[in-house]
């Protein structure tokens, strides 16, 4: 299966294009790094890929999935590490977990969360 497969993809807001027809495939199992200068669109391509923006034109698969229309188990198996959050910048572990355990199916050890009794 590949992974993540990108097809002339563009992205504008207003008049400026952010992603100029990116085309790109990550096969199964391969380690990707995105690098660029700022401004390159990085994270707009990025943010395309978690769902976060729709392309202007373009598709997006991840996963074999839409990332826009992917529904909780498609989001289970995506891990996301965002740029910056709102969130309390102090949490503790307890609080972490608390958090993010919820978003997955079957909250186990082996998902990186645990679920316990307060």
């Amino acid at each position: 299966m590949t992974a993540i497969v990108v097809e002339h993809v563009t992205k504008r807001f207003g008049d400026f294009a952010a992603v100029d027809d990116v085309s790109f495939e990550v096969p199964d199992g391969q380690l990707l790094a995105v690098l660029g200068p700022n401004g390159a669109g990085k994270t707009t391509t990025l943010e395309m890929l978690e769902g976060f923006l729709a392309p202007t034109s373009g598709s997006v698969q991840v996963l074999g999935a839409d990332p826009r229309h992917g529904g909780r188990g498609w989001r289970a198996r995506v891990g996301l590490v965002l740029q910056s959050t709102s969130l309390d910048p102090e949490p503790t572990v307890r609080d972490t977990l608390s958090l993010y355990a919820p978003l997955y199916p079957t909250p186990t050890r082996s998902t990186g969360c645990w679920s316990w009794s307060t």
